[in-house]
């Protein structure tokens, strides 16, 4: 059976909140297709919605590795470290990018996301002021985000 076959399977699993079938769905691709980008990412979100965010957390990491230069990948992998409780691993991840993202308004929001989380509220600001003088629409991502409460 196509990948793409089984994808469609797992992700109407997924939204129906079958997620342990959805899981088994990505288990019967076969070969080299078991890795592939698009699989990874459907078990990312099979695992987000399952709120199963140390398996959510592996996934994005592989992605992350894979794909360095995608800050999504990074973000993701920082917000299920966060959801496993470990927000200043998460905010250390998110440092350590800073070479490669140090001047992305999404980036910058993040590692604000992540000082706020942490209560360090003045470093957060920085960060935040240096994301919204980059990008204005990212205000509306942070007035959505409960973090920033």
């Amino acid at each position: 059976m196509k990948t793409s076959v089984h994808l469609s399977r797992s992700n109407g699993y997924r939204e129906l909140g079958m997620f342990d079938e959805s899981i088994l769905e990505l288990e019967e691709i076969e070969g080299e297709d078991r890795w592939h980008p698009s699989v990874v990412e459907a078990r990312y979100k099979t695992y987000c919605d399952a709120k199963e965010w140390e398996l959510a957390m592996t996934m994005a990491r592989v992605l992350a590795e894979g794909m360095p230069d995608k800050l999504e990948w990074l973000k993701n992998q920082a917000d299920a470290m966060t959801e496993c409780g470990d927000s200043a691993g998460a905010l250390q991840l998110l440092k350590d990018a800073s070479e490669r993202f140090g001047e992305d308004g999404k980036y910058l929001l993040a590692v604000g996301r992540q000082y706020s989380l942490l209560c360090q509220i003045e470093e957060a600001k920085k960060y935040l002021k240096r994301a919204f003088k980059i990008d204005k629409s990212l205000r509306t991502e942070f007035l959505d985000d409960p973090a920033f409460d």
